[in-house]
């Protein structure tokens, strides 16, 4: 008996701690959402690619995402991502747009209902004997490169080596090539700039619509350059020497507009308008703009391009036109040969230009280059300088990243 008294008491004592410590708990301000049973609460990666969901992280970046709502008088929705440097996104999402994923994981998984079942004998391993491997350039500037598991009617599955497996949608892809010796460390390639530009002469090839970069030449001179559709661009730039006022800085205003006649034919034209300040007071300052066309062959990466331009000022269009030429080539995941050249049929004529080299990444490129010159005639001897062009570009929007 007198233990049952003692247990009585002990229970008595215990009841109130254990109901203020349930108190003191803080209610949770979320709680997750299943977009779909299809995917479940996580979505991970395959899944992502399976069914094309949440196009704006990059695919080698991406761990898992779920959704989660709001508790408190908001109710939002947000989109929780883990990426794989380590980051952790949060990105509301409206009703409207919650429902669209929805309907996007379901009308994908009806169509992958419908393709024939595939055995998984059928399915050829990596690095196995008689393995095809193909480098596919998107609409988007994505290129990717890996070896073919499945390929569909509408689709084709990749397996890469730095994202997994990969499902490309037909619609998408803008070049596909098989690779006849591919490494064993294949990774997404991206095309930098989308070729628009040699060093200072632009190709026939435009930026996409969104995309930009800025850039800084030798260290004086400063743009940025955008594209405002996917056939019309327009950049300016200009001088920022000391203790030059603002009015007597160089100025160069460049729009373009582009038009694609196939895969690899482009043509374009434009004008480059200049403004020359008055440095020295027995010149006058020089206000003029050169028009000009030009033809483009091949890929953003490797290209030759064809020009003919004509100087425009106050006097008139000058009937002597300048000739100008030039070409790129990648010859590694970073690295590209450029080359670009100007012919003068004047009355002083020759041909000058500048060759060299420029490394690009997703983001950030520079390009080093000399200068030579090598006249027609007149006592003027050829040179040749190396190096004299430098320059620095950081790419956003569009294309910069999948």
């Amino acid at each position: 008996m007198q233990r049952i008294r003692v247990l009585c008491w002990l229970l008595l004592f215990a009841c109130p701690i254990s109901y203020q410590t349930v108190a003191q708990e803080s209610p949770p301000t979320t709680c997750p959402l299943i977009v779909s049973a299809i995917v479940g609460e996580v979505i991970d990666a395959q899944e992502k690619a399976t069914y094309g969901l949440f196009s704006y992280y990059a695919a080698d970046n991406f761990v898992e995402a779920r959704f989660e709502q709001n508790l408190l008088l908001d109710s939002t929705i947000r989109l929780r991502t883990l990426l794989r440097d380590g980051r952790t996104m949060l990105r509301p999402f409206s009703s409207a747009e919650f429902a669209a994923v929805r309907e996007t994981i379901e009308t994908r998984k009806q169509e992958l209902n419908k393709l024939p079942r595939i055995s998984p004998y059928q399915i050829k391993l990596p690095f196995s004997n008689g393995r095809r491997w193909y480098r596919v350039e998107l609409h988007s500037g994505a290129v990717i490169e890996g070896e073919e598991l499945l390929h569909y009617r509408k689709r084709i599955e990749l397996l890469t080596a730095d994202s997994g497996l990969v499902v490309v949608e037909r619609t998408d892809i803008a070049r596909i090539e098989p690779l006849p010796q591919p490494g064993y460390r294949l990774k997404t390639r991206f095309s930098v700039g989308n070729g628009h530009r040699l060093f200072l002469v632009p190709t026939a090839r435009n930026l996409r619509r969104g995309e930009g970069y800025v850039q800084q030449t030798d260290g004086l001179l400063f743009g940025a350059t955008y594209g405002f559709t996917n056939n019309f661009s327009a950049g300016v730039f200009f001088s920022a020497v000391p203790t030059v006022p603002l009015r007597d800085q160089f100025l160069l205003f460049t729009p373009k507009l582009t038009a694609s006649l196939s895969e690899k034919w482009h043509v374009g034209g434009g004008v480059m308008y200049v403004r020359l300040p008055k440095l020295d007071p027995e010149f006058e300052p020089i206000r003029a703009g050169i028009g000009y066309g030009v033809v483009t062959y091949g890929s953003a990466d490797d290209n030759v391009s064809v020009g003919l331009g004509y100087s425009i000022d106050k006097n008139g269009i000058d009937h002597t036109p300048v000739l100008h030429y030039g070409a790129q080539k990648r010859i590694s995941r970073g690295w590209s040969l450029v080359n670009e050249n100007f012919l003068l049929i004047n009355s002083e004529p020759g041909t000058f230009g500048l060759f060299g080299t420029r490394y690009a990444n997703r983001r950030f490129s520079f390009g080093l280059g000399g200068i030579y010159a090598v006249p027609f005639s007149g006592p003027e001897d050829p040179f040749v300088v190396l190096p004299v062009y430098l320059d620095l570009a950081f790419r956003f929007g569009r294309g910069s990243r999948y």
